[in-house]
């Protein structure tokens, strides 16, 4: 783990929380989104006073390093794997404090998915070609999937809780795959290509409350679109350095209404479309501010409509929350 040593009690700049209200699009427009805070260190669960620091010294500060993948369970509990530390940190919201899971197991781990019901995260592992299943309340290994040379640089995961299925992107070999709840290999999806329902790399997944599951099909620079079942429904996107179109797409998520959110590392914010595909809002620029980011790569969308961006080179997890219209 990553431990910096301070000689007083003053939180560092760049591991204070931001304050104030930020929204998107901003007045006079009807927002839509809402920044709501972030989570990075040690500190975010409060820092001794000055009087302890002085009796016992500066504290060790753990911190994120270089998160990537992220996801929240139903409890609000946030994961995310942190690639360069080998560990998933886990920041206990209700229980106030940061603890951590596959410490000394982990290679380089890049995505989350979590099953909720079994109380199990799902991590694959990119350098050790594995993914595993961790059980949250004990931290032992219950699923381990990939046989020797199967995998070839696993990223993407999301777990289907209606259908009780874990898709799998495993990017080299060009193939999104499903699981069943239990770890049993059901099927793929795609090959290597260009045409509809093939990949070059897909990376990070997502599904909307219909079962429908999102791929970023990154060097074709577009969204791919399945049926729960992986038969091919449409595609949108295309490679360009103008809002609406994708330069190093990434994480993505679908909110309660069907809005798509990508994020673009090279743009350093995300964008949301419409099932359409259409343009519809972007947020972020670079910078370290609130809603600003520094190579954002991983997003979750939770059942609430809140987001988790992996705002990987500020260090830090951003959360902002979608503002759904209200309906006479």
């Amino acid at each position: 783990m990553l431990l910096i040593s301070f000689g007083c009690s003053t939180t560092p700049p760049y591991l204070e929380k931001p304050t104030g209200d930020y929204y998107w699009p901003p007045p006079p427009e009807t927002p839509r989104i809402k920044w709501i805070t972030q989570w990075s260190n040690t500190y975010d669960f409060g820092k001794p006073s000055a009087i302890m620091t002085t009796l016992m010294g500066a504290e060790a500060i753990d911190m994120l390093l270089r998160p990537n993948g992220v996801v929240a369970d139903s409890a609000g509990n946030v994961y995310v794997a942190d690639s360069s530390q080998h560990v998933v940190f886990i920041f206990d919201v209700q229980g106030k404090a940061l603890k951590y899971m596959g410490r000394g197991m982990l290679g380089t781990p890049v995505g989350l998915a979590v099953d909720d019901k079994r109380g199990i995260i799902y991590v694959s592992d990119s350098k050790l070609n594995h993914v595993y299943g961790i059980e949250k309340s004990s931290g032992r290994v219950v699923r381990e999937l990939g046989a020797e040379n199967e995998f070839k640089n696993p990223s993407g995961l999301v777990f289907d809780e209606e259908r009780d299925r874990l898709y799998l992107s495993d990017t080299q070999n060009q193939i999104v795959r499903v699981y069943d709840g239990n770890g049993k290999p059901l099927f793929t999806i795609g090959k290597k290509g260009r045409e509809d329902g093939e990949f070059k790399f897909p990376a990070y997944l997502a599904l909307d409350r219909d079962g429908r599951l999102y791929v970023v099909d990154t060097f074709n620079f577009r969204i791919q679109i399945f049926d729960p079942n992986g038969k091919f429904i449409k595609k949108f996107g295309r490679l360009g350095d103008a809002s609406g179109y994708f330069s190093r797409p990434a994480g993505i998520g679908v909110d309660s209404d069907g809005h798509i959110y990508i994020v673009d590392t090279a743009f350093n914010n995300f964008q949301i479309f419409d099932d359409t595909g259409r343009l519809l809002l972007w947020v972020g620029s670079a910078g370290k501010k609130a809603g600003q980011f520094s190579l954002p790569t991983g997003m979750y969308i939770d059942k609430k409509d809140r987001i988790y961006v992996t705002d990987t080179f500020n260090y830090r997890v951003q959360v902002f929350e979608y503002l759904k219209e209200k309906k006479p």
